[in-house]
């Protein structure tokens, strides 16, 4: 029970605990450091032990010299009788250079006899054989002893008295190992040594541990007191209950701790309502990445599907009368697809995966451009009115997308105002700091180019606001949208490295507020396009395209207008097919994204044959995936489905380049 008591003293006081973690810290560093201490004291005082056997060895191999040489009994007595003499011997043995035992004697006053000592004799045989090569001490040990090996040596004049007389160069000769001695020493002098040593690193320890407990203890109970308060500010902080501020009483470590505290608590609740804000614009976010995935990755398929459609019913129409019965039918095949490859193109757009074109554009000049287009699209009961900045807005764009993007807002706006209203876009020049990525919960600080949408209609609810941006999310009939307008706007912005907006009220109308970027970068003036060259022609493609019916469609079409066609399934046989007619072949028409070897690499291998070749390149992938392949800028590339009489024309452009 009592055991209970403490127990629960120690989980319920801050202070007990803060002692309780003292004190274990403080056992801790003195177990360590005692631990530390007699492992180290233990290898020295064996190391010691050890060079000193090892000393005693090499002076008595030293000593037993003439007595090994003679093989004479009396003359190892002095030998051994004086290594005897040292503390800790338990016998001592000499041998002959074969290993035969000459002298072997014991400490009379040691109760381990000699003959109770065992004898590995293959090992001792081992270790003269060592000995003998090595010509060094050796030593072993095993529970309660060591044994210590050393060779005696003879000197080369010692070889034979006539060496000094016949031998000219005596340095020739080797030492001679004649002999071998063995001292075995007893373990218990080290034992007794740890023994004294364990005891006075305890007693040590022990005083530590007090002087560090009297310590603790002091400097907890001066320091936890104060932080009680603190404590209890914790723990209704992390309840979720209301936080009272903590008295500050102290200027010092403490009082400061307690301010720190207050401020602290303050910023929790300012950043509570902030993360709830950016949780739900990373769920968001989460989301139209998601879908967008989805989008990128049923584009291919699709548009290879969609080219042959587009493609054999364009040749269908060429090839039929106007007054055909049928020809109604080929046109609304035709408008379908063409609305299906909006569709795909839309997608792509959505999930950022689009090709687009950056240049420097002047954003009032598009507005300019667009409006007279948008007094079509919004109808006579909306009036129009632009205001622009006079700041020069230059920004990196594809000012075909920019334009889309006015008129999926327009189409919007004259949805929201069924009975009329106002319109209004107006341009110009923000600068983006840090309070403006708090508030919002993004934006790099810079300056934007800011373009606002106003219109004067119904308003948007707060639920709708939240949703205004996903794909096929809509509040119209079926009949009258797909739901990717908005979400469109926002993948184009996104793409152009800018941010978008929605303010509204019901009733109140809304705004859509889109900032882009600004340049340095000097706009360049455009130039009038030449006119369309006819299309056909007799020069010889090498057409490589690993979809069988994209293959079949593209060649039937060229070979229809005069052209020879070369078909390759894939890049490796695209290279094979160029190398057999690298004579004839003036044109490449390759897929970016095939097997063996995509488009690219074909045509890189291809330039170092005929570095003057021209090429076409066409793919269905999304633009992330056709960048990683290695396409760059400068090559000519469009994006499947293409018509037969832009395929056409294409092809009769770059043959006459």
């Amino acid at each position: 029970m009592k055991f209970l008591n403490l127990l629960k003293i120690f989980k319920e006081n801050f202070s007990a605990k803060v002692f309780l973690i003292s004190i274990s810290l403080i056992i801790i560093i003195a177990f360590s450091f005692t631990s530390f201490f007699i492992l180290h004291q233990h290898k020295s005082l064996k190391d010691t032990m050890i060079r000193d056997g090892e000393s005693l060895a090499r002076l008595f191999a030293y000593n037993s010299r003439l007595g090994v040489f003679s093989e004479t009994e009396y003359l190892l007595k002095d030998p051994i009788d004086g290594i005897m003499q040292h503390k800790g011997i338990l016998s001592v043995a000499i041998f002959t250079s074969d290993g035969k035992l000459l002298k072997e004697q014991e400490k009379p006053d040691k109760k381990t006899s000699i003959t109770s000592i065992e004898r590995d004799e293959e090992k001792q045989r081992k270790i003269i054989e060592t000995l003998r090569k090595s010509k060094s001490s050796f030593y072993s040990e095993d529970s309660n002893k060591f044994e210590f090996w050393a060779p005696v040596i003879s000197r080369h004049s010692y070889y034979s008295e006539d060496a000094l007389f016949y031998d000219k160069d005596i340095s020739k000769f080797e030492d001679l190992t004649i002999g071998f001695v063995r001292i075995t020493l007893d373990k218990d002098i080290l034992s007794k040594k740890l023994k004294s040593l364990l005891f006075d690193s305890i007693l040590m320890a022990v005083v530590f541990l007090m002087l560090g407990a009297s310590i603790s203890y002091l400097v907890v109970r001066k320091i936890t007191k104060p932080l009680n308060k603190l404590t209890e500010g914790v723990h209704a902080l992390r309840t979720g209950r209301p936080v009272e501020k903590v008295p500050v009483e102290t200027e010092d470590e403490i009082g400061k701790l307690a301010i720190a505290f207050n401020d602290m608590a303050e910023s929790l609740r300012k950043k509570e309502s902030e993360k709830q804000l950016l949780e739900g614009q990373l769920r968001h976010a989460q989301k139209m990445e998601a879908i967008g995935t989805f989008a990128g990755g049923i584009a291919h398929d699709f548009n290879n599907i969609l080219t042959a459609i587009i493609g054999y019913g364009t040749v269908l129409q060429m090839k039929m009368e106007k007054d055909n019965p049928l020809r109604h039918n080929v046109d609304q095949i035709l408008a379908s697809s063409e609305r299906a490859a909006n569709l795909t193109h839309s997608l792509l757009a959505f999930s950022r995966k689009q090709l687009i074109n950056l240049n420097p554009v002047r954003m009032n000049e598009i507005v300019k451009r667009v409006e007279k287009l948008l007094l079509r699209v919004i109808g006579e009961d909306i009036e129009l009115k632009t205001i622009l900045t006079d700041e020069e807005l230059i920004v990196m764009a594809d000012s075909g997308q920019i334009e889309q993007v006015l008129m999926n807002l327009a189409t919007n706006a004259r949805d929201a105002m069924p009975d009329g209203g106002m319109l209004t876009i107006s341009t110009g020049l923000i600068e983006i700091g840090d309070d403006f990525s708090k508030s919002h919960g993004y934006g790099t600080t810079g300056i934007y180019a800011l373009i606002a949408v106003t219109d004067t209609g119904m308003g948007i609810d707060e639920m709708t606001k939240e949703r205004i941006f996903e794909p096929f999310f809509t509040t119209k009939d079926i009949s009258r949208g797909t739901g990717l307008g908005l979400s469109i706007v926002y993948a184009i912005i996104k793409q152009h490295n800018g941010y978008i907006n929605v303010y509204s009220e019901l009733g109140k109308g809304t705004t859509f507020k889109i900032y882009l970027p600004v340049t340095k970068e000097e706009v360049e003036e455009a130039r009038i396009s030449a006119p369309s060259t006819p299309i056909g022609g007799t020069e010889t493609i090498l057409m490589a395209e690993d979809d069988e019916e994209v293959r079949k469609f593209t060649k039937s079409v060229l070979e229809e207008f005069g052209y020879t066609i070369i078909e390759a399934v894939n890049g490796e046989d695209a290279i094979t097919k160029f190398i057999e007619n690298k004579d004839t072949i003036q044109l490449l028409l390759f897929d970016v994204i095939m097997p063996k070897k995509n488009g690219i690499e074909a045509y890189e291998e291809i330039i170092k044959i005929k570095p003057d070749i021209k090429a076409i390149f066409t793919s269905g992938y999304p633009a992330d995936v056709i960048q990683k392949k290695g396409l760059v800028e400068g090559l000519n590339f469009f994006l499947k489905p293409v018509a037969p009489t832009k395929l056409l024309r294409t092809v009769k452009t770059i043959l006459n380049k």
